[in-house]
């Protein structure tokens, strides 16, 4: 029998850690814990990452944040479900000047979402689109084979495969609503790297690139 991993304790407070790196950028990672693979509510995190940055450019981050002001090239959500519990985590890269105006866009984003989850159209698109590119995701041996053997690693139902697109059809709105309310902002951590201030600490590994978030 496989022995547990030790869980991942939420924060009790939020906590920020900016980083003084010779750059002309600030790379900007917030992160909590959040689901595991057999999670009831990954399905429904699935789909609201989908809206909130998981889905390019249909994704909210990428509309207010790229589109509408131009702060980063790339901004995205991403939720990683491990044995235990994986992160959430939103990352981007930005102009040093304007790091600090951008990551309140993205609070507010996430805020926002949390507060109200996906719109009927948002929903709808997302689950769509996770399903039409869930083909691409087994056209190859080697990818079915991949899977088969995360099936087993994760210790999931055999049928989890053919089961994958109902569950992501059943996700509704108040699924995911309730899904992404477990992820408390005031328990994030926020990570700049490239800090546009003084109150940055020195970076412990100056001759390092700034680290890649993904």
């Amino acid at each position: 029998m496989r022995a547990r991993l030790p869980l991942v304790a939420s924060l009790a407070a939020p906590q920020s850690r900016r980083v003084a790196q010779h750059s002309l950028q600030s790379h900007i990672l917030i992160g909590t814990p959040a689901a595991s693979r057999s999670d009831p509510d990954f399905f429904a995190m699935l789909v609201g990452n989908q809206v909130l940055g998981g889905g390019g450019f249909a994704s909210r981050l990428t509309t207010e944040v790229r589109e509408k002001r131009g702060f980063a090239y790339s901004v995205f959500s991403s939720v990683q479900p491990w044995l235990e519990r994986g992160p959430f985590q939103i990352a981007l890269q930005t102009r040093k000047d304007q790091a600090d105006e951008a990551l309140a866009v993205v609070r507010g984003v996430l805020d926002e979402f949390l507060a109200k989850g996906p719109t009927d159209v948002e929903l709808g698109n997302a689950r769509r689109n996770l399903i039409n590119g869930f083909p691409l995701r087994i056209d190859t041996n080697r990818e079915v084979l991949d899977l088969i053997a995360m099936i087993g690693f994760y210790d999931l139902p055999p049928d989890w495969l053919t089961q994958w697109t109902k569950q992501i059809e059943r996700v509704n709105r108040d699924d995911v609503v309730r899904a992404f309310r477990r992820l408390d902002p005031e328990r994030m951590v926020t990570v700049v790297v490239g800090a546009p201030d003084e109150s940055a600490v020195p970076n412990p590994n100056p001759a390092a690139s700034p680290p890649r978030l993904r």
